[in-house]
């Protein structure tokens, strides 16, 4: 009897234990973050990440009680920002990513300085985003079939700009250059909105960008939208067809904004981060605000992210292979 009072004991002191660990662990969650918040961007000011980024970080500042700082890495496509975060040990690091950084460059990159799989731990899917391939408007053609035959009568002659090596926007332009039989050489640039403005100027003939970069360019009559990147139609360019539906089908290159953390961050901080971020997505004055940027907001849970990530991570290789693309 004597054994099995202590047995129970031990059994109610251990559940007790655990019960306390929970709650300790729940109560650690609430009061984080304990200082400011550090939201990195690899990618410039303006561009169509950075868009997304501010307007998170304005809402959830309010929501966690501390300022979220947005700081802006940018070079090697994106690799420098997501690199810097995916090794911050400080506990108050976050990351704002996006398809070249994280499920591109693997495959385009000999060595890269982080794995995106081990080093990182998805919080949620906040954006996706509308990627147009936009000619200057003094290059002369107006439509997806007139820009294949250009291209195609002018082997080597034109040039093409990307938002940076190992960029959805440079494997994108190699892809089609594959799929369409043309060839044209590739000038990377730091970000959208420097390369959206050497289209403008003339600097370079064309290029994949994001639809919240060329918008005032377009309207500005300086840069010309001929297709779209994405699988389907976007409800911001409704006009606009598909690469897909001109003639190249299960054509796809969807542009993506998503918010991860260093893989050690306790879960039930990424839990918490999920439900905050997931209800300033579903706020008015943030969707009216995102789609006026040519952003359409996501959300979803951190699983979610994930398998969209695990999906990306197998199909980028044969495309890269395919391709022909390599940065180094």
């Amino acid at each position: 009897m004597h054994v099995c009072r202590s047995s129970s004991f031990i059994r109610n002191v251990l559940l007790g234990l655990g019960l306390a660990g929970l709650l300790a662990a729940t109560a650690h969650a609430q009061t984080w973050p304990t200082r400011p918040l550090r939201l990195v961007v690899p990618a410039p000011g303006g561009s169509s990440p950075d868009i997304v980024a501010r307007l998170i970080a304005d809402k959830l500042k309010d929501s966690l009680g501390q300022p979220v700082v947005v700081d802006n890495r940018v070079g090697a496509g994106g690799s420098i920002g997501v690199d810097n975060a995916a090794k911050a040990r400080d506990g108050h690091t976050i990351l704002l990513g996006y398809n070249g950084p994280l499920t591109v460059a693997p495959s385009l990159f000999s060595k890269l300085a982080y794995d995106p799989a081990r080093d990182l731990a998805p919080i949620i899917l906040a954006a996706t985003q509308p990627q147009v391939l936009v000619v200057r408007s003094t290059l002369g053609v107006n439509n997806f079939k007139d820009w294949v035959s250009y291209v195609k009568a002018r082997p080597g002659k034109l040039n093409y700009a990307s938002v940076g090596n190992g960029s959805l926007s440079h494997l994108t332009m190699e892809t089609l250059k594959v799929d369409a039989g043309v060839f044209s050489v590739h000038i990377p640039y730091p970000g959208g909105p420097q390369a959206a403005q050497a289209i403008a100027a003339g600097e370079v003939d064309m290029g994949f960008m994001a639809l919240s970069n060329v918008q005032p360019l377009v309207a500005a009559g300086k840069i010309r939208i001929l297709a779209l990147s994405n699988g389907k139609r976007s409800a911001a360019i409704p006009d606009v067809p598909t690469i897909a539906e001109l003639g190249f089908k299960g054509f796809d290159a969807t542009t993506w904004n998503g918010i991860l953390a260093p893989a050690d961050m306790p879960r039930e901080q990424v839990a918490r981060l999920n439900k905050l971020i997931a209800d300033i997505l579903a706020m008015p004055d943030v969707r009216s605000r995102m789609l006026a940027a040519g952003a359409e907001p996501a959300g979803g849970s951190p699983e979610d992210f994930a398998a969209l990530l695990k999906t990306e991570w197998a199909r980028w290789p044969a495309a890269v292979k395919r391709s022909g693309a390599k940065v180094d």
